[in-house]
């Protein structure tokens, strides 16, 4: 280079530090400079006072396109995302540790062990929002100043921790610090921490060559993809949302997270979850169309309730579009499959032998298509049979396919159907059923001096395969606030489907249960918030969730079953 570079820099001892750091660098590339120190508006601020957007940049920046400075070293974190066009960052040199630490008073205390209600300084609106996700009970106080500042009122108690970046405290020297490195799955970064923005004039070919050769370009897609989420957000660097992206090979991992904002309408007895966090990768040249996505995915995940739906593939279509309708993210993953019964096999033999007026017992209305189907195999006339259904969604598909006249229980359950069911002693029965269904409602009808064919309908295969995935991203693309859970089995295949990291944070989420013996199953299946719909038609169930989430309308009619439930057991008290 033919001139000396002028180097803008803050003259905070971190900033100095810093500047430093790109001198050696440069020179080593035998480019010659010289640190210009300009006082930022942040440095002018009254040390406990929170500092704005841009605060530490703006004159930096402002020194740099008027000329008076060739070079601007800013940590990234402190930079815009609306960069002005008439300048560029020439280089991000390889990125420090970018994760927080927590500086404790009493050395070796983690967040895990620091006491019941110890005091936590930090500025920090991110900081500040993930650490009340993990630790609600702690006392989170706005703590201002330098670093070495911060470090003195921990020192004399005016805190019992704080949380501190650890590039800082390493380019410091003070790394001895720190008492344990945050997780980015605990407390994610804010964007661009632990980086340096090398920022030039657009129009100094001169400056961007000799600059460009501190540049490292796995950092360098890293932050940008960082920064790009960060903008498409809204947000700034005084938003609550922490992102971190890794590099390894030709790919670009990106994790973020982000405070909700949405609040329930009404009163409600599923809580939110307090942050949300989404998860993508791509190519390292498709960055900040990744950014881009799963920004959009902030923003929804930030706004509103989201929920899994558990039904087999191919069905629950109403209840889904049902949530969605009442501002629900409504997720898809079938937690079970639905074999029916092949051809050939004991239904179709039940039913070829049926004889007129032979009664049909419907337990699940996937018995009903099952039955449905065979009748249509053997060339069974359905009007010939007389039909009964355990409830309205059972109900339905006999309707559907034209049979008017359905027997209904007073009470939606297999026993109340074997019970009430208005048979003679001679008469026949067809019980179709799941693989996995017990045999109770014949035994009962049995009892009734009646004829019974009690045959398997169809197969209920948990945790299909093929959901695996399905779960996988669907909890890498946002929160869960509820599961609609319509029996044991989905219960249970839900549990399976997810993995070791990942089940118990399932089995602690809300549960919507399709009626009493399904809250049974799922409890015993190890979910801890269970919540009974009065009824597992689709209808209900979407009323029922939307008012659990607090989105429905506040005149309801199931504000009474909601009320009668107790959100930790599920049971009626």
């Amino acid at each position: 280079m033919t001139r000396t570079l002028r180097i803008g820099t803050r003259g905070s001892e971190l900033a100095l530090v810093q500047a430093r750091w790109v001198a050696a660098r440069l020179a080593e590339h035998g480019v010659a400079t010289e640190l210009q120190i300009i006082r930022t508006e942040g440095d002018e601020r009254p040390v406990d006072t929170a500092w704005g957007e841009g605060a530490f940049v703006a004159r930096i920046v402002a020194a740099l396109v008027d000329g008076r400075v060739d070079l601007a070293v800013h940590s990234a974190k402190d930079v815009p995302t609306t960069e002005p066009d008439l300048l560029v960052i020439a280089a991000y040199p390889p990125r420090e540790d970018p994760r927080d630490a927590l500086v404790c008073r009493v050395r070796g205390t983690t967040l895990a062990t620091l006491p019941h209600g110890a005091r936590v300084g930090t500025d920090s609106p991110r900081r500040v929002a993930f650490l009340r996700a993990v630790r609600p009970d702690l006392e989170l106080h706005p703590l201002h100043g330098n670093v070495d500042t911060r470090l003195a009122k921990l020192d004399r108690g005016d805190s019992d921790a704080l949380v501190l970046a650890v590039a800082g405290l390493t380019r410091l020297g003070r790394a001895d610090r720190i008492d344990e490195v945050l997780p980015s799955a605990v407390v994610p970064s804010a964007p661009g921490q632990g980086s340096l923005a090398l920022q030039t004039r657009a129009d100094d070919a001169e400056a961007i060559a000799a600059v460009g050769l501190l540049d490292d370009p796995a950092t360098r897609a890293a932050v940008e993809a960082e920064r790009a989420l960060l903008a498409g957000t809204g947000g700034g660097c005084r938003s609550p949302i922490g992102v971190i992206g890794t590099v390894d090979g030709a790919g670009l991992s990106v994790l973020a997270g982000a405070a909700r904002t949405w609040k329930p309408e009404t009163r409600a007895p599923i809580v939110p979850q307090p942050v949300g966090w989404v998860r993508g990768r791509a190519a390292v040249g498709d960055r900040i169309a990744l950014a881009d996505r799963l920004a959009a995915r902030v923003v929804a995940l930030r706004a509103g309730p989201r929920v899994l739906v558990t039904r087999p593939s191919g069905q629950g279509r109403d209840l889904l579009d049902g949530l969605r309708e009442r501002g629900v993210d409504a997720v898809h993953v079938p937690a079970i499959e639905i074999r029916p019964a092949g051809e050939g096999g004991s239904l179709d033999a039940a039913l070829a032998g049926a004889e007129s007026a032979d009664w049909v017992v419907l337990t699940s209305a996937n018995a009903a298509r099952a039955v449905l189907d065979a009748a249509a195999r053997v060339g069974l006339e359905p009007l010939m049979l007389r039909w009964a259904a355990v409830g309205d969604a059972t109900a339905r598909v006999v309707r559907e396919a034209g049979i008017a006249v359905v027997f209904l229980p007073s009470v939606a359950n297999g026993s109340t159907l074997a019970r009430e069911l208005p048979v003679h002693a001679r008469d026949r029965v067809l019980v179709p059923r799941a693989d996995i269904v017990d045999g109770a409602v014949a035994d009962t009808l049995r009892d009734r001096g009646v004829t019974v064919a009690d045959v398997v309908a169809y197969e209920t295969l948990e945790a299909p395969e093929g959901s695996r995935p399905l779960l996988a991203a669907a909890l890498d693309d946002g929160p869960v606030d509820a599961i609609v859970l319509t029996s044991g089995s989905t219960a249970r295949g839900l549990l399976a489907l997810a993995s070791d990291d990942t089940r118990a944070r399932l089995a602690a989420t809300p549960a919507v249960a399709a009626g009493t013996s399904t809250a049974a199953a799922t409890r015993a299946a190890g979910y801890t918030t269970v919540l009974t719909a009065p009824s597992p038609a689709a209808a209900d169930l979407v009323a029922f969730t939307a008012r659990a989430l607090g989105v429905a309308d506040a005149e309801t009619p199931l504000d009474l079953a909601l009320a009668h439930h107790d959100t930790a057991t599920g049971a009626p008290r």
